[in-house]
C-alpha cells in the first residue's frame, strides 16, 4: 500500500522515491535492504554487526500486527525504512535505515516525519528514539524533530511528545 506525507508538509523525499507499507509478502525486499547495509549502517541499525541470518529473523518478526514497517522506494528498489514498534499502550520505538548512496538526500527524514503522523494518527503519546552515541545521523534526525537525546554508558535514548508535533497541521 503507497502512502505519502501530507501536501502541506515540508518534508519532501528526493525526486522519483515513493514510500509504501510492508506486509507478509514484503519479507524479502526488507531482508534485502537490511543485508544490504553497508557496514557502518548495519552497525547503527543493529548496534553492532549482526548476521545474515540474525537480521533475516528480525524481517521476519518486523512484519506482524502492530508493527508499522514503511519502505523508501527507488525504482522498485527499498533504499530505506522506517519502522514502528509499540511499545506500551501510548508508546513506540522507532527504528530507521538508509542505502549509502540515500543518505544526506532526505530519505530519512521524509521516513521520519511519516513514522511521527503514523503514531500521531494512531493515538500514541511519545515515540523513543534509541542509538548508540556514534550514531551521528540518527541523532541529527531525531533532535531535528525536537527528541531530547541523553547519553549514558555509550547509549543514547531520546523521546519525541507527540502532542508537541506541529509538523502535522497543514
Amino acid at each position: 500500500m503507497r502512502i505519502a506525507l501530507h501536501p502541506g508538509s515540508q518534508f519532501k523525499p528526493p525526486k522519483g522515491v515513493t514510500f509504501t507499507v510492508l506486509g507478509v509478502a514484503d519479507i524479502p525486499l526488507l531482508v534485502d535492504h537490511l543485508t544490504g547495509l553497508d557496514g557502518q549502517a548495519r552497525h547503527d541499525r543493529f548496534n553492532g554487526g549482526e548476521s545474515d541470518e540474525m537480521i533475516a529473523a528480525y524481517a521476519q518478526r518486523c512484519i506482524q500486527p502492530g508493527v508499522l514497517v514503511i519502505a523508501a522506494m527507488h525504482g522498485g528498489h527499498v533504499i530505506g525504512v522506517g519502522e514502528l514498534h509499540p511499545s506500551g499502550i501510548t508508546v513506540a520505538e522507532a527504528a530507521f535505515s538508509i542505502d549509502a548512496e540515500w543518505r544526506g538526500q532526505g530519505v530519512g527524514t521524509a521516513l521520519f516525519a511519516l513514522i511521527l503522523e503514523a503514531a500521531w494518527s494512531r493515538g500514541l503519546a511519545e515515540l523513543d528514539i534509541s542509538t548508540h552515541a556514534g550514531n551521528e545521523a540518527m541523532k541529527t534526525l531525531a533532535r531535528k524533530f525536537g527528541a531530547e537525546m541523553r547519553f549514558s554508558h555509550g547509549d543514547g535514548f531520546g523521546r519525541i511528545d507527540l502532542d508537541d508535533i506541529k509538523m502535522l497541521e497543514a
